[in-house]
């Protein structure tokens, strides 16, 4: 009696059973199933990684055509050269920022763009040209800021030149009011600015400053003959 052959599994070529990992691990990774601790908290980190580079990318891109294209910052990055203090592109410097904030201005660091809290261009435009301003003050007024009166007046000026009132953008936030919007907007956001300021104490404290160089930091419109 002849024996009858045994069954077994056919056995993949090496090159199928590699493709078939291969695709595996890209769904486990797209879809983040089937991962080990270890490999999720990896995946994680590059997709965070990855949106930095991303987020990086855009602001530079959109940093190089506001410095060149731009009317309002070209205008305030010539005003601020004749001045003595011109701004190179490395002082401006796109980083990834707590969710309070779209950019500030460090007398020796330069500027801060928050790279991942803009809306769009225009926002960072805003953002970059109220940052331009607080630059032009403390390159031509020698800005102590220290000093919450000096800090409102900067905050004021900066708040009303730069665009970061304008009525679409306090539409956003919630703010509709249509008698004297502008001049709210001002003087609520340099109270909240100077309220960040470690000199300063308290809400009554920030507002007392913003109220005390109100009248001369709002119609000051240098280096613009008028509001933009």
């Amino acid at each position: 009696m002849s024996d009858k052959p045994t069954s077994s599994s056919p056995t993949e070529p090496p090159e199928q059973s590699a493709a078939f990992e291969k695709w595996r691990s890209g769904l486990a990774q797209f879809t983040g199933l089937g991962l080990s601790e270890s490999e999720k908290a990896e995946r994680e980190r590059l997709k965070a990684q990855g949106k930095l580079e991303k987020d990086w990318d855009k602001c530079e891109g959109w940093k190089r055509q506001l410095m060149d294209y731009s009317p309002m910052i070209t205008f305030l990055l010539n005003h601020l050269k004749l001045a003595g203090c011109a701004f190179p592109s490395s002082a401006l410097q796109c980083h990834p920022c707590p969710e309070n904030r779209a950019g500030g201005f460090s007398p020796d660091h330069g500027i801060l763009l928050c790279q991942d809290r803009f809306f769009n261009k225009k926002h960072m435009e805003d953002t970059l040209a109220h940052e331009l301003i607080h630059a032009f003050d403390h390159c031509r007024f020698k800005v102590d800021w220290g000093n919450l009166r000096h800090h409102a007046c900067s905050e004021i000026r900066a708040a009303n030149l730069s665009g970061d009132c304008r009525f679409t953008r306090e539409v956003k936030r919630g703010f509709y009011a249509f008698n004297k919007q502008h001049q709210a907007c001002v003087k609520r956001r340099a109270i909240l600015s100077v309220l960040a300021n470690p000199a300063c104490t308290s809400p009554e404290m920030a507002e007392k400053a913003v109220n005390e160089v109100w009248e001369s930091c709002f119609t000051d419109t240098r280096p613009f003959d008028e509001i933009y």
